[in-house]
């Protein structure tokens, strides 16, 4: 037989080292999707609203566990999604069957009802009215009426904390300190419905009792006794108005006149000679 008539048979070396990484790849392909495989009656989602409305964005989340790749159909013609977490917005009220697809094996649907937005009811602007007196004393307990109509919550501040002093409708209040306080009230929590008023706080004066001593002078006969009475020359009391007393509280308030001063604007005074 001649040797050179006979079939030779030639393996390339390189064909078989790709084969044999394909062929690793692959095992290692399956016992990876083996490792992650997913229950798909595990698979679910959620959203983070009970009530769905048009024009308002929703968010869907995946909880299934060893999930790693995702498409969410929404069932409204919009594209698909790829992420675990998607956030959505559906244009029309109606019925829509959203659908996720969870490592191109499992899925799962649920039919969500899109409702009309619902219209807000505005309230129309309420024309605050309450009453309180001009002038009251320090420490004393005062008396406040609201007389705004269709108003069905309060909020008074009474110029002194900063802050609400009450929440009812005729609140009772007792102003600690003098001075020109801002009273203000805000009906049914809306800011553009508030009402300001001015409440002159004065100073309560104490007068002191004196007290004579018993048997301190003995009883005399007013007949037998005469006694040259001083002559008396009234000065012209000072009157001032509502806008002077004011401006006279507001400078006791703001330390730039002291009680004296300011009493002095209302003693009368005589003159002797």
């Amino acid at each position: 037989m001649n040797t050179k008539n006979q079939i030779k048979t030639h393996f390339d070396s390189k064909v078989i080292i790709f084969f044999m990484i394909i062929f690793i790849l692959s095992c290692g392909l399956l016992a990876f999707k083996k490792s992650n495989a997913v229950d798909c009656d595990e698979v679910k989602f959620k959203t983070d609203e009970t009530i769905y409305y048009e024009n308002k964005l929703i968010t869907f989340e995946d909880q299934s566990e060893k999930a790693f790749s995702w498409r969410w159909y929404f069932g409204d013609g919009s594209e698909i999604s790829y992420k675990s977490k998607v956030s959505h917005v559906f244009k029309k009220p109606g019925k829509y069957t959203v659908k996720l697809l969870v490592n191109e094996t499992c899925d799962i649907e649920k039919t969500i009802l899109v409702l009309p937005k619902p219209i807000e009811v505005v309230k129309e602007k309420l024309v605050v009215d309450f009453e309180a007196p001009t002038r009251v004393n320090q420490g004393e307990e005062v008396q406040f009426f609201d007389r705004t109509n269709g108003a069905d919550a309060w909020d008074w501040k009474f110029g002194e904390t900063g802050k609400t002093d009450s929440k009812v409708k005729n609140p009772k209040y007792t102003f600690k300190s003098i001075g020109v306080k801002k009273v203000i009230l805000v009906v049914d929590n809306d800011s553009k419905n508030i009402m300001y008023k001015d409440v002159i706080v004065m100073s309560a004066l104490k007068v002191k009792k004196t007290i004579t001593p018993k048997n301190q002078y003995k009883p005399v006969d007013s007949s037998k006794v005469y006694v040259e009475q001083p002559k008396v020359i009234a000065t012209p009391v000072k009157t001032i108005n509502e806008t002077q007393l004011t401006s006279l509280l507001y400078a006791i308030s703001e330390d730039k006149l002291s009680i004296a001063d300011f009493k002095s604007n209302f003693v009368k005074s005589y003159n002797q000679e």
